[in-house]
């Protein structure tokens, strides 16, 4: 393919078409508008640098997101090994440009606030691997083709971890114990 314009447009051309995939994937992985973009950034970074292979590959958006799942991943590893506790920093995870606005009265906000705190502590109870594989199916309907071009992992795995995935968060959502707050105290002696 012979390029006109410059190395910009050129990758202009290329990310375009995916741009609103890899975020959307992003968000509902990290569940936090900044660090959707940060990890996009990422991803764009990554592409930019291996532009010349990107536009070979066949699958486009499977190879931006297999980039987006395994830098995701490599980020989770980072911050659990990390001796910083989130909570200290300030960071939160329910960022309300995340959860959506549509005029509804505040009990219901409030009861759709419960809900969705009670499901995001059942996807961290899961952990970030499989609360990713179960979003990109199920929220963000990838195929099993799909994710096993992102994960690289067999269909038959994908399957039964998924099957598992499902199972799991099932029972941890039927388990009365998630429903209660979670007290969390910051700062003070550990």
């Amino acid at each position: 393919m012979k390029w006109l314009g410059s190395d910009k447009n050129r990758f202009t051309e290329l990310m375009q078409p995916h741009f609103d995939a890899l975020y959307m994937a992003a968000q509902r992985m990290t569940r936090s508008a900044a660090d959707a973009e940060d990890l996009v950034q990422d991803v764009c970074l990554k592409a930019h640098m291996h532009i010349d292979e990107l536009e070979k590959v066949e699958f486009q958006r499977a190879w931006l997101l297999k980039i987006l799942y395994h830098r995701f991943i490599d980020i989770q590893r980072t911050r659990e090994r990390s001796p910083v506790d989130m909570a200290e920093t300030g960071a939160d995870s329910n960022d309300p440009d995340f959860l959506g606005r549509d005029g509804s009265k505040p009990d219901d906000l409030v009861e759709r606030e419960k809900r969705l705190e009670t499901v995001f502590r059942a996807m961290e109870i899961l952990g970030h691997e499989a609360s990713s594989l179960l979003a990109l199916h199920d929220i963000e309907g990838f195929s099993l083709e799909e994710l096993r071009q992102v994960t690289g992992l067999p269909e038959g795995t994908l399957k039964s971890r998924l099957h598992r995935t499902r199972a799991r968060l099932g029972r941890l959502l039927s388990n009365q114990d998630i429903h209660k707050p979670v007290l969390t105290v910051v700062g003070g002696k550990k």
